[in-house]
Order: structure tokens, then C-alpha cells, then sequence
């Protein structure tokens, strides 16, 4: 696997946890309506599909490494997770500025 593959594993995984996180505390809702039926009927089910999706994905398109296309894919799809991920820190960082109202 390429670092480009474990990051994008890795920034998914991440992903899932923030997300889970955020919406049992309530303070965010999920806007994907597959991911969000997922999470109403188990939290569980939710990280589980999220990961099943995004590796079903990585295992095809590392079935298909040489092609360049693919490549580009695994390392489009890492840095869109970095974003997202630098997104949930940033949500995180206002959370915590926000903390004794929260509570």
C-alpha cells in the first residue's frame, strides 16, 4: 500500500470517529441521508458502513494501481479527508472556546 493508501484509511477512520462523536453529543446532525440512516438505526452500523464503503473503494482502486487514474483517485480521495479532518478540528478548537455554555 502507498502512504497516499494509508492516509486515506487512516483520515476515514478519523473521520468516522469525529463524526460519531459530534453527533451523540448532539452539537452536529449528518447531512449524507445513506451515512445518517445509518446512525439512526446504530451507531455501530454507521462506523461500520463508513468503513466498509471507503475500503471497498481503496481495494478496487488498488486492484487497479497502474493505472494512473487510480493513483490520482488514492491520493484525490487523502487529501479530501485531510480537509475534512482539518474541518473537525477546527469544529473541535470551537467547541472548546465554547464549552462552559455547552454545558
Amino acid at each position: 500500500m502507498s502512504p497516499a493508501s494509508v492516509a486515506l484509511l487512516v483520515l476515514n477512520l478519523l473521520d468516522g470517529l469525529f463524526t460519531l462523536t459530534f453527533l451523540q453529543m448532539d452539537v452536529a446532525e449528518e447531512l449524507n441521508p445513506l451515512m445518517r440512516a445509518a446512525y439512526e438505526f446504530s451507531p455501530l452500523l454507521f462506523m461500520v458502513a463508513k468503513l466498509i464503503i471507503v475500503n471497498a473503494g481503496m481495494t478496487l482502486l488498488c486492484l487497479h494501481r497502474g493505472m494512473r487514474a487510480s493513483r490520482l483517485a488514492i491520493r484525490a480521495g487523502a487529501l479530501i479527508y485531510a480537509v475534512i479532518n482539518v474541518y473537525h478540528l477546527a469544529f473541535l478548537a470551537h467547541l472548546l472556546r465554547q464549552w462552559p455554555h455547552l454545558v
